[in-house]
């Protein structure tokens, strides 16, 4: 059911039960990294070959090939355009909202470059006018804790909104039903939670919210790049993330998915992006009768959302790590991810370390509460190991620079 079943496991299943063999490389391209080689992809991401390096979820190493993206843009601005240099910053910063449609199932004039993951949300909500509307919202506790924060201040200042809360980690779809009614305009969720890997039945959810006259906002921070995914089959409306975890970017940059039939009505124009090209003297010799004085002509597409300037050498550097996802597969991504998930669970100690993410919940992040939290954090610290230890709570998000002898030293320094 939802995307943890109908959308991907039956398709994951099989992924994984195939070769990592050798994908084929573009005609007069270098070799394609291939993860039936590993180490040639290691070798991009000089952090997780000097450190054991499982914090995906968190932030995920900068690759070389990122970098030489980033760079090639600050050259641009250093030296000119000269050498291709202008060519390869118009191209990357346009062809990188087609590269992120791909990977989610979207087409180009549905994507917005977006400052980072809570901007995009805010501009949805804003653009809503939930409030001015007398609506509310449905959301929960496994949406990323900044939401919430901010749902709580947008209830203190009088919105409804409702929260349902997590029992034994895991969302209650029934719970979330209940909450819906006719005066819903946003069920807002993490598709990945970040807390425990749980993956929301997005395509459940939208199925009860359209049939209330609701739309669906999910935060694919922890989905894009990190499971397979596809908007449009899950009957998600909106969605947005940053680029520094599973897509391999950095921070400052990331991407709005706002449906294209609801551009510009559902969600209201808030921001106003474009230009006046003035119509009256002294700005042209002979104003232009059929036109205004002062010509208004907006986006047609989601740019309509962009807040302006972004950091465009984020994209360009975002540009070049989509360019080996893509060359390696995400099909391929996520089942090397995944084998090296399922031996962390099944080879962790249960007497020391309670596993919380659910079985059936297929993405590369996996969440345990220790026994001993301070000693545990003493250890991956003495073995140089890269995780994320919060509240009570140990999480572990192996990527493609990770392999099986990562997993041996985080088992040995751990068990």
């Amino acid at each position: 059911m939802a995307i943890n079943r109908r959308q991907f496991l039956s398709t994951a299943g099989a992924v994984a039960a195939t070769s990592l063999a050798s994908c084929g490389s573009q005609s007069g391209a270098s070799p394609t990294p291939t993860l039936s080689d590993v180490a040639s992809v290691r070798k991009k991401f000089p952090r997780a070959v000097q450190q054991v390096y499982l914090d995906s979820a968190a932030h995920a190493p900068l690759s070389t090939h990122t970098r030489s993206g980033m760079e090639k843009y600050m050259d641009f601005h250093m030296y000119g355009g000269g050498e291709g240099r202008g060519e390869y910053a118009a191209t990357s910063t346009r062809e990188v909202k087609t590269q992120f449609g791909r990977l989610i199932n979207a087409k180009p004039s549905e994507i917005a470059f977006v400052p980072n993951t809570k901007a995009g949300e805010d501009y949805i909500v804003n653009g809503l006018e939930i409030l001015a509307s007398g609506g509310n919202v449905v959301t929960n506790d496994q949406h990323y804790a900044g939401s919430i924060h901010s749902y709580v201040g947008r209830k203190k200042a009088g919105m409804d909104v409702r929260i349902i809360r997590a029992k034994d980690w895991v969302i209650d779809l029934n719970e979330m039903e209940a909450a819906i009614d006719n005066k819903t305009k946003l069920v807002a969720i993490t598709l990945v939670s970040n807390v425990n890997g749980h993956i929301q039945e997005a395509q459940a959810l939208a199925d009860i919210a359209h049939a209330k006259g609701a739309h669906v906002y999910a935060d694919i921070i922890q989905a894009a790049g990190a499971i397979p995914m596809d908007v449009k089959a899950l009957g998600i409306d909106f969605a947005a993330c940053s680029n520094y975890k599973w897509l391999q970017g950095c921070r400052g940059s990331g991407f709005l998915y706002v449906r294209q039939d609801l551009q510009g009505t559902v969600v209201k124009d808030l921001l106003f992006p474009g230009y006046v090209h003035f119509n009256y003297p002294p700005w042209v010799d002979v104003a232009d009768a059929s036109k205004e004085p002062m010509p208004y002509t907006p986006p047609e597409n989601a740019s309509r959302y962009e807040p302006g300037n972004t950091a465009r050498e984020g994209y360009c550097g975002q540009y070049e790590s989509f360019k080996v996802m893509e060359e390696i597969g995400m099909d391929k991504i996520f089942a090397h991810n995944m084998a090296l998930v399922d031996r962390i669970r099944k080879e962790m100690p249960e007497s020391k370390y309670t596993c919380i993410t659910p079985a059936a919940a297929r993405s590369p992040i996996i969440v345990f509460i220790p026994a001993d939290y301070a000693g545990t954090e003493a250890k991956l610290k003495q073995a140089n190991i890269q995780a994320t230890m919060t509240g009570n709570r140990l999480r572990i998000s192996p990527n493609i620079y990770n392999n099986q002898e990562d997993i041996d030293k985080l088992l040995n320094a751990l068990v």
